[in-house]
């Protein structure tokens, strides 16, 4: 579905991300780790098409960028029901409830979006793209606060989707992240650091921690 090989990128006369090659297959779950300044953000609009490498090969099964989660995603100071209807208003495609309904937006739908806490605002974020119903979904810090019960929903809501869908997702939590990927990868400074399958990831990153 996506090909990066040997992808290097420059802004601001910075080096942000040298010599990034990933392969990520359809219907897997492709989590990016790393710290703040790592460039895991600059790596997922790379993957989503909205910034160009200065140097290297792309290779995409779909040809435009696709709405993805943002980690400060638009919004407007309106009801919880016209913040998450926006975007198919301009999409114009069929709304997908599913999420929506999960988290409970429907009753609140007619709240302020202002009088609402981080982690419900992050709840409409995340119902709006995934009402989108797209095969290939992009999320940058999904979990971002939300308490331990709807990190715990979220986590059995995208599990769901990877049986059907392919994920590339930024995370922090090493336990989400292997509760959900199929494949991680490790930035550090802008360099891939360690990469590999789930299992993989983890054995060799608990001896790398070991080293340091």
């Amino acid at each position: 579905m996506i090909e990066l090989n040997k992808i290097f990128i420059n802004l601001n006369q910075k080096e942000i991300l040298s010599n990034i090659s990933v392969k990520i297959k359809k219907n897997t779950c492709f989590v990016i780790m790393g710290k703040n300044g790592s460039g895991k953000s600059t790596l997922l609009k790379i993957m989503n098409q909205l910034i160009l490498p200065t140097k290297g090969k792309s290779i995409f099964s779909i040809e435009n960028s696709i709405p993805m989660l943002f980690q400060k995603p638009i919004w407007f100071d309106n009801t919880v029901d016209f913040n998450f209807h926006i975007l198919q208003k301009i999409k114009k495609g069929q709304t997908n409830y599913s999420w929506y309904k999960k988290f409970g937006l429907d009753k609140i739908k007619n709240q302020k979006f202002t009088t609402l806490s981080g982690g419900e605002k992050q709840k409409v974020f995340l119902s709006r793209i995934m009402s989108l119903d797209q095969d290939l979904i992009i999320m940058d810090e999904p979990n971002q606060s939300l308490d331990l019960q709807n990190e715990k929903l979220l986590l059995n809501l995208l599990n769901e989707e990877k049986k059907h869908k392919t994920l590339i997702l930024t995370l922090h939590d090493f336990e989400l992240a292997k509760q959900l990927a199929d494949e991680i990868i490790y930035l550090d400074k802008g360099k891939i650091r360690l990469a590999g399958s789930n299992q993989e990831f983890f054995e060799n990153f608990h001896k790398l921690m070991k080293k340091n």
